[in-house]
């Protein structure tokens, strides 16, 4: 294929640049190091590299899709578990989509979409980007899937399952004051409690998917049903380690930038000793130390806490 049709050199490119440059590069090495003592310090560098590339690929692969056709899937797409999904959508319950921060998750749905599955996804506005990277961002999702923002009532969820269309949802986002805390990757996360709601509420079908990045900007999309528990917390811990051994099994494919900020939300609130709706919020009240791998929050003292 003629380079400038391949996308793939600019990912190589972006991923030597960053690697070497971004201040992200010395968090990440100290967590993977933490999450895998087993490592030398070779293999950490190549993780780091995989980290940096799957991340640029995520970036390349939303423009990439812009020019993307229907036509394309079958040579593009391998598509594993999907009898899993189409059972689920045959019960006509709606289908909870649960998919962590992991390979292309923002690919996954707009592929989907083309395949012609009804998703509906929540987006970022992006109102911090300048008008062309924004519409560059809203565009090709826009066209293949019905988006929701997160200022919008939650009820647009439920009204999504109700008509048995595929709530794409993912478990590794912010959790917020009725957030539920938990053990990830050795450090605290307050996961949302939003997927345990739905699925209480609704008896909606539970899948969950992950959508790998293959070479020659190809995808790997797997759909696994769900056991989970009748309870609260035992639902969201089997759905937590399911994604905890997303990034065990596959550490190249795992966004390590999801723990990144999570480690540093514990800490910003571990410090302040408050849990605010917003997370950006949180954001603006971290601290450069909050960031520090060598820090950790004790759990038991962040499960005391509450919004103020």
């Amino acid at each position: 294929m003629h380079r400038s049709r391949n996308p793939e050199w600019i990912i190589n490119a972006l991923t030597r640049l960053r690697g070497v440059s971004d201040r992200r590069s010395g968090l990440l090495k100290c967590h993977f190091r933490r999450i895998f003592p087993d490592l030398d310090e070779t293999s950490v560098n190549g993780l780091l590299r995989q980290y940096w590339h799957r991340h640029n690929r995520h970036t390349v692969d939303l423009y990439h899709l812009e020019r993307f056709e229907p036509d394309l899937l079958q040579k593009t797409v391998d598509w594993c578990g999907r009898e899993h999904l189409d059972n689920a959508m045959k019960a006509e319950k709606g289908v909870l989509l649960l998919v962590p921060h992991f390979g292309d998750e923002r690919s996954m749905h707009i592929l989907m979409g083309m395949a012609g599955y009804p998703v509906e996804v929540i987006s970022s506005r992006y109102l911090g980007d300048g008008e062309i990277p924004r519409r560059a961002r809203l565009a090709v999702g826009e066209r293949w899937n019905t988006l929701h923002f997160p200022d919008e009532n939650p009820r647009w969820m439920y009204r999504a399952l109700s008509k048995n269309h595929i709530l794409h949802y993912s478990p590794t986002a912010y959790g917020g004051p009725t957030g539920i805390w938990l053990e990830m990757f050795g450090v605290p996360d307050l996961v949302p409690a939003t997927p345990w709601k739905l699925f209480s509420r609704t008896r909606c079908r539970v899948i969950f998917g992950s959508c790998f990045v293959l070479p020659g900007m190809r995808f790997r999309i797997e759909f696994e049903p769900m056991e989970l528990p009748g309870d609260q917390a035992g639902f969201t811990e089997t759905v937590m380690r399911r994604v905890e051994r997303c990034g065990l099994e596959h550490p190249g494919q795992y966004d390590w930038k999801n723990l990144v900020i999570r480690h540093r939300e514990s800490n910003t609130i571990n410090r302040t000793g408050t849990i605010p709706h917003r997370e950006e919020v949180l954001e603006r009240l971290a601290v450069p130390r909050d960031e520090d791998p060598g820090s950790i929050a004790d759990l038991g003292e962040l499960m005391t806490l509450r919004e103020v």
